[in-house]
């Protein structure tokens, strides 16, 4: 559904009596990334998303920080009355997440960050990558990041990729939080994991769930990409936790 310049990725069919999720995509990622997801229908709405700016089919320019992409979600759910909501942001999405409910106040029922942690650290080499263009950036996180072997992957990310990869990645490096900001916030926190998931750093988990009272899943022979190598487990761990 477009409203205006925005992609509000099935919100046209939401019912109200079921629980929602909003599902936030990574660095260079759009709507297409929650096309596989099987939630139970009796439920939960069908997954719910939002293409940023400059993503998908949403019009406008991309952003170099996260905290204009918390505004602009929150500013695009102003219309719609999502009592029982739940954030699931996946790679810098998680970022996203984390600001919306922490620093902008926005009201959920839960939180989830799969494959994402605070801090997200971008490699030199990947940066070097975006800023060299050719959808050489995609490349390298589908090199790093994909464990199973997936045809078509790169058709996952955004067809302006190079400047949008570029700035999202920069959005995670220049995005500041103080963890003990967060110990008392009073909703779950999940984070999913892939076990052969590169792109994650692990002592920052660890750090984080030190700090802030999270409750951890990894899913088995899974890379970064838990949404699109293993589809179908990730969509039961989620109507799990939510």
């Amino acid at each position: 559904m477009k409203s205006s310049d925005t992609y509000f990725h099935n919100f046209e069919s939401i019912d109200k009596e079921k629980k929602s999720i909003l599902f936030i995509a990574g660095a260079g990622m759009d709507h297409r990334l929650v096309r596989a997801l099987r939630l139970p229908d009796s439920e939960y709405n069908k997954p719910l998303i939002i293409d940023l700016p400059g993503h998908g089919d949403s019009q406008g320019s991309s952003s170099n920080n996260i905290e204009s992409y918390s505004h602009f979600l929150i500013d695009s759910l102003v219309n719609y009355d999502l009592k029982d909501l739940s954030l699931c942001g996946h790679s810098m999405g998680g970022l996203v997440a984390l600001d919306m409910v922490f620093k902008q106040n926005f009201s959920v029922k839960s939180l989830i960050l799969v494959n994402s942690i605070y801090p997200t650290r971008v490699a030199d080499a990947l940066l070097a990558k975006a800023k060299a263009g050719n959808g050489h950036a995609a490349d390298f996180i589908i090199k790093y990041g994909l464990h199973r072997r997936l045809l078509g992957i790169k058709n996952a990310f955004s067809e302006e990729e190079d400047l949008v990869m570029l700035n999202d990645l920069e959005a995670c490096n220049n995005y500041q939080l103080d963890l003990s900001d967060l110990k008392n916030l009073g909703i779950p926190i999940s984070i999913i994991l892939g076990d052969k998931d590169r792109l994650v750093d692990l002592k920052a988990v660890n750090n984080f769930i030190e700090i802030v009272p999270s409750q951890i899943y990894t899913m088995n022979d899974v890379g970064h990409f838990s949404f699109l190598e293993d589809p179908i487990e990730l969509s039961n761990l989620i109507s799990k936790i939510v």
